[in-house]
């Protein structure tokens, strides 16, 4: 028991706690940008899908949730990693969460990067045509509509013969 207390007070005035409070620091900070990134890609999925006119489904929300809690288990894995690394003094940062919030950023930014995609897709109006299609009663109707379509893709070539 006494060769336990010694070692812990060696242990103690040998250890730099301010090493310490700095880990626990960043990877807070790492945790909160994590929640920061899922959290706006939640948000621009609602948007998106409202600017698709879909609806936004329960089942999307919780996927998100989900989605968190596998974040959480991997960064809580690599904080361990790194609480490791405290002990030395030459591990001054902890680089293994800091290089799974990168990660983690990185896949929602490719998220948000699809989301936009889809927003600016032209098959986002492909509904109201088929719906202008169905409601046709009569040959005129049905020459406006075929009018629009070919509309549509003349503006959409004359658009990507531009860029």
């Amino acid at each position: 028991m006494c060769a336990m207390l010694l070692f812990i007070t060696t242990m103690t005035e040998s250890f730099d706690m301010a090493h310490v409070y700095r880990h626990c620091g960043i990877s807070l900070a790492l945790w909160v940008l994590v929640i920061l990134a899922s959290l706006i890609d939640l948000w621009d999925g609602v948007h998106t899908a409202r600017v698709l006119k879909h609806r936004v489904h329960s089942h999307k929300l919780r996927v998100t949730i989900a989605k968190l809690g596998e974040y959480w288990r991997i960064m809580l894995l690599g904080f361990v990693a790194d609480t490791i690394g405290v002990l030395f003094p030459f591990y001054a940062l902890p680089y293994l969460s800091i290089l799974i919030c990168l990660g983690v950023i990185a896949i929602e930014m490719k998220s948000v990067w699809e989301h936009a995609k889809k927003r600016k897709s032209k098959t986002a109006e492909l509904p109201s045509i088929v719906q202008s299609i169905v409601e046709c009663v009569s040959e005129k109707d049905a020459d406006g509509v075929i009018k629009r379509i070919i509309q549509e893709l003349d503006d959409y070539r004359r658009h990507e013969t531009n860029k």
